[in-house]
């Protein structure tokens, strides 16, 4: 047996989609990180397929959107049955139409497709996952915390600043640090899941057969590969299923569609799952912090388990990065304050939408099922803060479209040279972004002193088309102006994490950053 001894500043427990956003947001910012995972390597279990937008927009600033909008599909249209026949077509279960400030609309991709492209940008930015590390103990002392890694070829003790269990439903984090998951189990809602090979169904749609007599079954193509995922719902009534197999999945399929020609060829992860829907009763614990599903475990209706997580890296990366940079630790607090409530939300309702789920397909109804991925909650753009210690509210109108812990949206612009400017591109990176907007009359800001102390980006957004200068963009339509609800010269100073901190109707910028961070 070897014993060995490291030190880092934030261990990462779990390389799912939540710990590897962490890791490539902390690796960005220079924090040194370590990844654990108990596997032996990445799983190929495609537990969940649906990106929202506001995750999306996560992505973007982490640097990969570009390979989830290739590897990924847009427009899955579904494919409604009463055994071989059609009932309807080209509904689609994904509809999400780009809108002014929102740049995406939702993207279908296997988690592992997903997991694949964060760790190859985790490679990039200098980080690894590291298999075959199973946390067996963990202790807090007064500046650090003692982790106990059991490895291949002993036990190793990891000293961390920080601690993130990002480990799942069954979070060896949370059992250490005694959180407890508090919610329901709901038995008559279960699922055999399981990823297949099929021959003869197009692959251009998704297959959906709904009855009052054998309950739910879906074929869903994951986009950039020959799998398909299977679900089928258990019949309430059901006391001992059978263990999900590849037969038992042919004879559902026979049972519940038996559309002539069409073999299910093989199987992959196969699963029988139950509804939980469970909330941690704390975040964090000393320097040990939950996320993802170590924090909360939803129902699958409305495709937000996956999408909440990374939200909740995004919302912690940047706070543990500033902490350890020498801001007040004092910050920390606000991940369980901002994050908690959210998931309480997300949790209700995922419920509420799987129970009306269960209800129209008992009738045969499979409108809610598409009516549940594309409205405003379940895209995550609505989520905001705006009672955080960290934001501070400002007289506005009540008309007023962005305020103080909205999300900030996104919006082309141009440069003086006439190129085309997002405003995501100005807000990607690690930074806070003061946009500054006038109709033209303001001259360029003055010099400031900045009390953040934090990188600071600094924008003017005019409408004077004959603006020039470094840090000028250009609103020639007045678009910008329009979607931040500007009517005159204002500040708006923008989080890391893409949320509106604080405005402030002025020609000069420091009022709105002594506003946010004076003591």
């Amino acid at each position: 047996m070897v014993d060995r001894s490291s030190f880092t500043e934030v261990l990462i427990v779990g390389a799912g989609p939540t710990g590897l956003t962490l890791a490539c947001d902390l690796s960005r910012r220079g924090i040194d990180v370590r990844v654990l995972d108990r596997l032996d390597g990445p799983s190929t279990a495609s537990r969940a397929k649906t990106i929202q937008p506001r995750a999306l927009e996560v992505l973007d600033d982490l640097g990969v959107i570009d390979r989830v909008l290739r590897l990924g599909a847009i427009h899955v249209p579904t494919r409604h049955y009463d055994r071989d026949r059609v009932l309807s077509e080209a509904v689609e279960a994904a509809v999400g139409m780009t809108a002014p400030g929102v740049p995406y609309p939702p993207v279908w991709l296997s988690q592992p497709l997903l997991e694949a492209i964060l760790r190859d940008r985790l490679t990039e930015l200098g980080g690894r996952v590291e298999w075959r590390s199973a946390v067996t103990g963990l202790v807090q002392n007064s500046d650090s915390v003692e982790v106990t890694v059991r490895v291949t070829d002993g036990d190793e003790r990891v000293r961390a600043r920080y601690v993130v269990g990002c480990d799942g439903g069954r979070s060896v984090v949370r059992q250490q640090i005694g959180s407890r998951l508090e919610g329901d189990s709901y038995g008559a809602h279960r699922w055999w899941l399981g990823d297949v090979r099929v021959e003869g169904l197009d692959r251009r749609c998704q297959h959906v057969w709904m009855s009052p007599q054998h309950g739910i079954l879906s074929l869903f193509p994951l986009p950039s590969t020959d799998i398909w995922q299977f679900q089928a719902s258990v019949p309430a009534d059901d006391p001992e299923p059978d263990r999900p197999a590849l037969g038992l999945f042919r004879r559902i399929f026979a049972e519940r569609a038996g559309v002539p020609g069409v073999t299910l060829e093989d199987a992959g992860w196969l699963s029988l799952y139950q509804v939980n829907v469970c909330l941690a009763d704390r975040y964090r614990v000393g320097s040990v912090f939950l996320a993802g599903d170590a924090a909360h475990v939803h129902s699958p209706a409305g495709g937000q388990g996956m999408n909440t997580g990374i939200q909740d890296a995004y919302n912690l990366g940047w706070k543990l990065a500033a902490v350890l940079g020498g801001a007040d630790p004092d910050l920390l607090d606000t991940y369980e304050l901002e994050r908690r409530p959210v998931a309480r939300a997300v949790l209700d309702d995922s419920t509420t939408r799987l129970h009306q789920f269960m209800r129209d397909a008992a009738n045969g109804d499979g409108s809610s099922a598409q009516r549940g991925l594309t409205d405003d909650f379940t895209t995550g753009l609505t989520i905001g803060y705006p009672d955080s210690p960290l934001t501070r509210s400002t007289p506005e109108p009540e008309h007023a479209g962005v305020r103080p812990g909205d999300r900030a949206p996104d919006v082309v612009c141009r440069d003086p040279v006439g190129h085309d400017i997002r405003l995501f591109d100005v807000l990607r990176g690690p930074h806070w972004t003061l946009l500054t907007f006038d109709r033209g009359q303001s001259a360029a800001l003055d010099p400031i002193d900045d009390p953040l102390a934090v990188p600071l980006r600094t924008v003017r957004i005019t409408t004077d088309t004959a603006a020039s200068g470094a840090g000028v963009l250009i609103d020639p339509n007045g678009q910008a102006h329009q979607v931040y609800d500007i009517d005159e010269d204002t500040a708006v100073l923008i989080r890391p994490d893409g949320y509106v901190a604080a405005r402030i109707r002025s020609r000069r910028a420091d009022p709105v950053l002594r506003l946010n961070f004076s003591s």
